[in-house]
Order: C-alpha cells, then structure tokens, then sequence
C-alpha cells in the first residue's frame, strides 16, 4: 500500500492504518531501533511507541512522504528510549558511529538548537553534492546506525570498500564543514 493511502487510513481513524504501517515499515524501524538500543524488547517497544505517535500526530500532520517521517519519529523514539536507559551510565552501543562523526563536527556547535538545525541543513545540502550510492552508505551508518558489516553485505561491497568510502566522506564533510564557517581549522 503506498505512502498516501496509510495516511488516509489514520486520518480516517481506521486500525488497518497502523497494520498497513507496519507491513511496510516495520522492518527498517525494527533494525534502527535495534542498532539504537541493542535488546529486542526495547526495539519492539520503541517501534510500537512509534506507531503510536504517528497515529496522534495524524491529524493534523500529513506527511508526505510519510516514510521519512515515519522513519524520523522511530530514531527519535530510539534515541530518546536509550537515553533513558543510559542515563548515568556510558553505552556504546550507537556511540560507534557516532564518534566516526565527532571528528568533523564541533561539539560546541551541536549545543546551541539553532545552530544545530543550521548545521543540519548543512550537512544535507553537502550530502546532496554526493552520489547515490555514498549518499546511502552515508545514510545508513550515521542516520539509521547500521554497521559496516551489513552496509557492505546489502550493497554487495567489501566492508574495506564501505569503511574508505565512509572515511573519505567524512574528511569532504569536515572540509565543507570548514569552508561553511563549522570547525576552527
């Protein structure tokens, strides 16, 4: 079922909707939540606390496309769910990723909201210059938390293949960073 036809079925507040949902979306928040939190059951509870959030924020949102909003209110869901958890305690299960990225992007910078979202459509209009397929290895190591491993088995690539391409796209990162007024260097 596409995009508009799950929307209409929650806006018209009809269950189905959310079954619909999850037959074409669960899979992906499942192994993001999963990548996220690591256990099983915080990663269903996380996906279903997503469903339940698209379905409130449906109406008066309509999304379009709804698979980048469905997808974005899962990460948060996950995110959130694992701070929660982690709180006063370090976890590294997401961290991996994360720190590949701290190398090109000032912490001081991700303090201040404003400037956060600023550098977000940074970081966009810079992946918007990449090619596809780097815009998808990109995607889904830093957006959706996968690792190496299944990024180069999906794609069909050696995992060397995806970590160069990865580091390589980083260090164009930090140097549209720079150029864009981001880092100090």
């Amino acid at each position: 079922m596409d995009d508009y036809n799950i929307t209409r079925l929650i806006w018209e507040r009809l269950e189905r909707g959310i079954t619909e949902m999850a037959k074409k979306f669960g899979k992906r928040l499942h192994r993001t939540a999963m990548n996220i939190l690591g256990r099983r059951e915080d990663a269903e509870e996380s996906v279903n606390d997503t469903y339940l959030a698209v379905w409130n924020a449906i109406p008066p949102k309509q999304p379009d496309p709804l698979s980048g909003f469905v997808y974005q209110t899962g990460r948060y869901i996950a995110l959130d769910k694992l701070r929660y958890i982690t709180a006063d305690k370090r976890d590294g299960r997401y961290d991996a990723s994360i720190d590949e990225l701290a190398e090109c992007i000032p912490s001081k910078v991700l303090e201040e909201t404003v400037e956060a979202r600023e550098l977000g459509r940074a970081i966009n209009a810079f992946l918007a210059g990449q090619r596809a397929d780097n815009r998808a290895i990109f995607l889904r190591r830093y957006w959706y938390g996968d690792s190496v491993r299944e990024i180069a088995k999906d794609l069909e690539l050696l995992p060397n293949t995806v970590t160069i391409r990865l580091g390589r796209m980083r260090m164009k990162l930090h140097e549209y960073l720079r150029k864009e007024g981001y880092c100090d260097e």
